[in-house]
């Protein structure tokens, strides 16, 4: 290694010490992941995430975004565990059940960072971040050996498994690279065969459009009636294309419970303790108040609460109708909709879409109610 003050093996034990389960060297930059990603954004496959089309340049060319990058430190954390579930129903992906991911990885990455400047590295001469920074941070990852990438466009790691949350330090360092991972998904199709939207449309492309991870979470408004019963007991983002990767049994913390469990991946206090027709209910204070620290508040208040409704409905919860009815009369359409819609799945005579019509000017949640009652 040229350049540098620190061997391959300090950084890696100083990343090690930091809390990272993984650590791997590689280029800074995305390599032919890059044209990859270019025809899928030119494919509209990314749907409402305009800033990935807005920052293609810095994502494809790290020197625009870090002039003098010459490697990449590529680290992971293995956040594998029980499903997570609120009680009485609603299913959160597991990389959401703890604290929220920016905070306490970026934390680590900063201190890392920090570390590595104190060992020696030429202060400000790294730059990184996780998941909001123009990064492809999978295809760093891939190169740099943490995993391989799957037919899903996850990352595998053949010693730890598929649930990885990643992050990344670029450096001026000229850093000895690493190994590309062994191991392949070979015949399986799993990830595949399970994906309830079909939006693993082939083999490492993936239709965001349709991914249970997007329309919960990234895309606002209403979500397309097609893909509402998909969507199961979903109510903030989708594990099914990991849950049922054979590589899940590599993980050191699948089967950690309660106190065993990492700090920052214990479970938030919503998780534990709300309900879907808690979540359906709130108000902009509680919500202001009591999701704070959650990676949850990525989909918006508005977003959790017509989600709230959509797992109401697909399970038929009849005990939940007074909630839904009083959605009705929301002042979000984007609830109303969902909510009659609900109320249609439980209870298509109910009452209260009739007197919605009545009152409802809003011509799509008269569509949602118009469909509820008549199914068209």
């Amino acid at each position: 290694m040229s350049n540098s003050r620190l061997s391959a093996d300090s950084i890696r034990g100083i990343a090690h010490e930091v809390g990272f389960d993984l650590v791997r060297f590689g280029p800074a930059d995305p390599g032919e992941h890059a044209e990859h990603f270019t025809k899928w954004l030119d494919a509209d496959r990314h749907g409402e995430m305009n800033y990935l089309a807005t920052n293609k340049d810095r994502i494809v060319d790290p020197q625009l975004w870090r002039e003098g990058v010459r490697s990449s430190i590529s680290v992971a954390v293995d956040y594998s565990g029980p499903p997570g579930e609120l009680p009485g129903g609603g299913r959160i992906a597991r990389y959401a059940v703890g604290r929220d991911y920016h905070r306490w990885l970026g934390k680590r990455i900063t201190k890392l960072r920090n570390e590595l400047e104190h060992a020696g590295l030429p202060q400000g001469s790294m730059k990184g971040g996780t998941d909001a920074v123009p990064v492809l941070e999978r295809a760093l990852a891939v190169r740099a050996g943490i995993g391989f990438l799957a037919k899903s466009s996850m990352v595998i790691s053949p010693t730890h498994g598929p649930y990885l949350q990643l992050a990344e330090l670029l450096v001026g360092e000229e850093l000895p690279f690493d190994a590309v991972s062994p191991g392949t998904c070979g015949t399986c199709t799993a990830c595949i065969d399970s994906c309830p939207t079909k939006a693993i449309v082939a083999p490492f492309q993936v239709d965001s459009r349709r991914c249970l991870s997007y329309t919960t979470i990234e895309q606002r408004g209403f979500v397309d009636r097609d893909l509402r019963e998909a969507q199961g007991e979903w109510l903030f983002g989708c594990d099914i294309c990991v849950e049922v990767c054979p590589f899940t049994s590599k993980s050191k913390r699948r089967d950690l419970f309660g106190l065993d469990r990492p700090k920052d991946l214990a479970p938030h206090r919503i998780v534990e303790t709300w309900t879907l027709v808690d979540v359906l209910e709130m108000d902009e204070a509680r919500y202001d108040a009591e999701f704070v620290g959650t990676a949850m508040r990525r989909a918006k208040r508005s977003g959790m609460r017509r989600n709230a409704a959509t797992v109401l409905g697909n399970r038929r919860e009849e005990s939940a109708l007074p909630a839904l009815s009083i959605a009705m009369r929301d002042n979000d359409p984007v609830v109303r909709g969902h909510a009659a819609w609900a109320i249609g799945r439980i209870d298509p005579k109910h009452s209260a879409l009739r007197s919605a019509m009545t009152i409802e000017d809003d011509p799509r949640v008269r569509d949602e109610i118009q469909f509820a009652m008549h199914g068209e």
